[in-house]
């Protein structure tokens, strides 16, 4: 689809103006940004959940501008606006509206109304930002750019600032300007699959596509991240995969399901055969963790997650409330300091943390939040599989990383603010492509019709006996 001439995606003065690719992009490089780098760039504190926490007057005004910007953007252009909330995910509007009723018995409801807040201040940006006022490549390539600039920072401050750049209890890796060193090794890992992605296209010079991914590869290696490097690696591959057609024909979607249930089911069934039981978690993550010189039980996160599951027996059904467990001393997550004697701030498993504070029912909404994603994905395969695949290397990630870090719809956190974008992005293509389609069926429709009266206009002159009697 050539976006440059279809009329969906030209801007038209009156409704859109000469500004708003401008601000689409600000929008994305300000949230990029802020959910990166320390809160209130405060490189003293550098716990990227300090301020999510207490919610300071700085870390307001850089989320509170971003999401004012936003909504000033939606309204000028709330025709778009309104058809994209008609056909957002029906599932995600269902989770937020869960999210904000568990105020009503949240021991903390003013954070609970906090965390709900940002969840639609972020979605509001994401639908303000889709097509046809973003472009169609425009969040990712305004994301890579965003993050180079920010790793070409990390690498100075690196060199010329090492007390701020370097973390030197860690290995001496990089952490550059980024809140640690997993952050800048993460980016760096995503820059890469990002790189890889423009330098199969038509857009940038391939020699800069290689000069970006050389350089995203160093930065990645100075990181010392082994969770950045299989970002990466898997990354890539799968963007690979899904981009080609290897499975073609009208089920392509179902085959690949089909084939990884059986993948999954004989890998099961062998190990059932030899051994008489199923594999528990040790002997499930033991070849991934092996890769990477990690222990089974995650740097200890395993403990984390057993006490956590005791504290969901509490309240299975409803949770605890949203955004009202991980709360520092005196808060409901005290027994669990307690215990470990530190203070965490997460589950370190997403999935846990959402059954925790929304119980069975957001646990089921979140799934189901994902499961019409990829519905989606599917259908955005069939018309644009470049675009398509970026987005499914991303989902794939960030359901993978979801499991050692509480990440979606944990408020500003990276990965929920594009996990967001994203979805928004995908059910605007989608709207816009049907509007494609019913205009083009429209006017085939319009031009059959005037064939078929030209027909009937030509035919009493080629055929003389068609003529009604001479009076």
């Amino acid at each position: 689809m050539n976006t440059a001439i279809d009329p969906l995606y030209t801007a038209r003065p009156s409704a859109f103006g000469n500004i708003d690719p401008f601000v689409v992009r600000l929008l994305i490089v300000l949230s990029m940004t802020f959910a990166l780098l320390p809160p209130g760039f405060n490189w003293g504190n550098t716990d990227p959940s300090g301020s999510y926490v207490e919610g300071s007057l700085i870390f307001q005004i850089e989320f509170g501008s971003l999401f004012a910007i936003g909504a000033m953007l939606a309204w000028r252009n709330r025709e778009w606006t309104w058809r994209h909330l008609l056909h957002l995910n029906p599932f995600l509007i269902l989770m937020i509206t869960y999210c904000a009723l568990t105020m009503l018995w949240s021991p903390y409801p003013v954070v609970t109304l906090k965390r709900v807040t940002q969840l639609v201040g972020l979605v509001l940006v994401g639908i303000a930002i889709s097509p046809p006022v973003g472009g169609r490549q425009q969040l990712i390539r305004t994301m890579l750019g965003t993050l180079m600039v920010l790793m070409v920072i990390s690498f100075v401050v690196a060199l010329a600032i090492p007390s701020i750049g370097v973390d030197y209890e860690l290995g001496a890796a990089w952490r550059g300007i980024m809140t640690q060193k997993n952050t800048l090794g993460a980016i760096a890992g995503l820059c890469v699959v990002f790189w890889l992605k423009e330098s199969l296209g038509q857009v940038f010079p391939r020699a800069l596509c290689y000069t970006g991914m050389l350089f995203a590869s160093f930065i990645l290696i100075m990181a010392k991240s082994s969770t950045a490097i299989l970002v990466a690696t898997l990354g890539s591959a799968i963007y690979m995969v899904v981009r080609k057609r290897y499975l073609t024909g009208q089920f392509e979607s179902r085959r690949i399901v089909l084939v990884l249930a059986m993948a999954v089911m004989l890998a099961l069934l062998v190990f059932y055969t030899l051994e008489s039981r199923l594999p528990d978690i040790d002997e499930l993550l033991s070849p991934i963790t092996a890769i990477f010189n990690k222990s089974t039980d995650l740097t200890g996160r395993t403990d984390i997650w057993r006490l956590v599951v005791l504290e969901i027996n509490k309240h299975p059904i409803f949770g605890i409330g949203y955004g009202a467990f991980w709360l520092g001393e005196g808060s409901p997550s005290q027994s669990i300091i307690d215990i470990l004697h530190w203070i965490p701030l997460q589950a370190h498993n997403g999935y846990l943390d959402i059954f925790n504070e929304l119980g069975i029912i957001g646990l089921c909404l979140m799934a189901l939040v994902f499961v019409y994603h990829i519905i989606s994905l599917v259908r955005l395969t069939t018309f644009d599989r470049e675009e398509a695949a970026i987005h499914w290397a991303m989902l794939i990630l960030i359901l993978i990383s979801n499991l050692s870090e509480s990440e979606v719809f944990r408020g500003v956190l990276f990965q929920n603010i594009f996990f967001l974008y994203s979805s928004t992005s995908i059910s605007a293509r989608l709207t816009v492509h049907r509007m494609q389609l019913a205009r083009q069926a429209e006017e085939d429709r319009q031009r059959l019709a005037q064939q078929q009266e030209a027909l009937l206009e030509q035919a009493p002159e080629k055929h003389p006996e068609m003529k009604g009697p001479a009076r």
